[in-house]
């Protein structure tokens, strides 16, 4: 995951950041294997960012990879499927009526 933070009233430069992955074990917190981060829970996941060195206001923009939000949404579904089959179908439905714009735009 990226995490782009820039000031809110201005912008002098956007502070880019990765986070890293973080394991969370029964006692503490160990930074994890590179790569994406793993969600602990079904709303719940931790990373790790160095060397930030903030003051102010910021907007922050994340950028997940598509393997984080598969991670995501496979714990999810454990922790709460109904609401996991819901959400699910939405986006399929959305998925579907996006595919079928694309195909007509095409034509």
């Amino acid at each position: 995951m990226k995490v782009i933070l820039r000031g809110w009233d201005r912008e002098v430069h956007a502070h880019k950041h990765i986070v890293k992955p973080v394991e969370h074990t029964a006692n503490e917190f160990v930074e994890g294997k590179k790569g994406p981060l793993r969600w602990h829970e079904g709303l719940c996941a931790y990373g790790k960012v160095e060397n930030l060195s903030l003051s102010g206001s910021f907007l922050i923009q994340f950028e997940f990879e598509q393997a984080e939000l598969k991670s995501w949404l496979l714990r999810f579904a454990e922790s709460n499927p109904a609401e996991a089959l819901r959400l699910m179908s939405e986006a399929q439905a959305e998925a579907m009526i996006a595919l079928a714009a694309r195909a007509t735009e095409e034509v």
